[in-house]
């Protein structure tokens, strides 16, 4: 099974909305794999919403969640291999998240499958593997 990082949207979904195909997949996956990872980005993006949303409640179930979770820092090399996806995606007129380059880099120092329902967010990055749960 490949190895992946999930992104702030699969995550808030699996944990928050009721899409059966998604949790399936995210099932599948913690039972082969047993934890997902998870990049810092993610957790600022997910703590942020629902703390401006007063959701402390869910904020709750997500801390819970991720503790039994690998988290991925952002360093030295996926901070540089996220200037680099910056800088060739602003040569091309393209752009992407500031949160999403840094969740990329990540992903590509760690050689890990963003999986993600947001592809626009992504499909730009070269090297970049995607997959989508929802599907």
């Amino acid at each position: 099974m490949i190895q992946v990082l999930v992104d702030t949207d699969i995550l808030s979904y699996y944990l928050f909305k009721n899409y059966p195909v998604l949790t399936k997949n995210f099932n599948n996956y913690l039972n082969t794999v047993g934890y997902i990872n998870i990049a810092r980005p993610t957790i600022f993006e997910v703590e942020s919403g629902l703390r401006a949303k007063n959701a402390f409640g869910k904020l709750e179930i997500f801390q819970g969640f991720i503790t039994k979770h690998k988290i991925l820092e952002l360093t030295e090399h996926s901070t540089h291999l996220s200037a680099k996806i910056y800088a060739t995606l602003r040569q091309t007129g393209l752009h992407s998240g500031v949160n999403d380059l840094y969740i990329a880099g990540i992903a590509l120092e760690n050689n890990l499958t963003i999986c993600t329902n947001n592809l626009k967010d992504y499909e730009n990055i070269s090297n970049l593997q995607i997959v989508n749960w929802l599907e």
